[in-house]
């Protein structure tokens, strides 16, 4: 069972820990582009700007990190989200500080991949 998320923003660092370690789950509200251009690993995001619906597949038991450009818009919505019952928390500073902490992101398809690879099938 996931961890209770109590704050209601998360440094870059700490959401990575409750993504990675946690099973926290990360909606991202930025445009088609910018989410093409990197993105959290298994981050949801809404299609046509259907949040409800996008709100709809995520699991109300798992905390969740909203994630923007710059950690605005997010804040907003994590607190709509609270409202509804959920754990959810904005990340601070939105993408613009997650890249800058150099954490982890899933590029572009016709980027090449340079991170670490697993061995077998």
């Amino acid at each position: 069972m996931a961890s209770e998320l109590k704050e209601e923003t998360v440094e870059p660092k700490r959401a990575r820990e409750l993504i990675a370690r946690e099973g926290a789950q990360t909606l991202d509200l930025r445009g088609d582009d910018e989410f093409a251009d990197a993105h959290i690993a298994g981050a949801v995001r809404p299609e046509d700007d259907d949040l409800d619906r996008a709100v709809e597949s995520l699991d109300e038991d798992k905390p969740v990190v909203v994630v923007c450009d710059d950690g605005e818009r997010s804040g907003e919505v994590a607190a709509d989200l609270r409202e509804r019952g959920y754990q959810a928390a904005a990340l601070k500073g939105g993408m613009k500080k997650w890249a800058g902490d150099k954490l982890p992101t899933i590029p572009r398809e016709t980027e090449e991949f340079h991170g670490p690879r697993r061995s077998g099938p």
